[in-house]
């Protein structure tokens, strides 16, 4: 019964390897028919997706590119900003100060301050004050710059 057995064994390794080269050798054309059918239908999805994907990455690079023009041209404005304030800055102001009888120095300081001939009222009238002109400050018409220096505009003041 053993022999018997083995040989129903045998036969049957021999038949699944008959069978098997034949699948492999001698039936290529209907498994290249089904992969033409799936490679077809893979092509026309994956076509579909690169169409989706494309879409998508033009709109991410036209939204970058627009970010990247508007921060140019906030760098642009700010650029020009600074150059205005300091041309501004640059810029020679006169101005005509009159002083009334009997106004203190620190209104003279004030509107001087006001006007841009001095930057701070406070520190024009402590120049006044350390340097003794304070009390020789007289009133009448002065045409001032803002080009002068606080002795040039004490002098001026003081009619010194």
């Amino acid at each position: 019964m053993k022999n018997n057995l083995r040989m129903i064994a045998l036969g049957l390794l021999i038949s699944a390897v008959v069978l098997f080269v034949f699948n492999q050798f001698f039936s290529v054309d209907s498994n290249a028919a089904k992969e033409s059918k799936k490679t077809t239908t893979v092509d026309k999805s994956s076509e579909e997706n690169s169409a989706t994907w494309k879409a998508k990455y033009e709109k991410l690079l036209a939204k970058q590119e627009l970010e990247k023009n508007n921060q140019d041209e906030a760098k642009r404005l700010e650029a020009q900003k600074k150059a205005d304030e300091e041309k501004k800055k640059k810029e020679v102001k006169n101005y005509k100060l009159v002083i009334a009888k009997g106004d203190p120095s620190s209104k003279a300081s004030e509107d001087l301050a006001k006007n841009g001939i001095v930057k701070n009222a406070s520190d024009f009238e402590k120049y006044l004050k350390q340097n003794d002109y304070e009390k020789y400050i007289r009133d009448g018409s002065y045409d001032l710059n803002s080009k002068m220096s606080y002795e040039e505009i004490a002098k001026k003041l003081a009619h010194q």
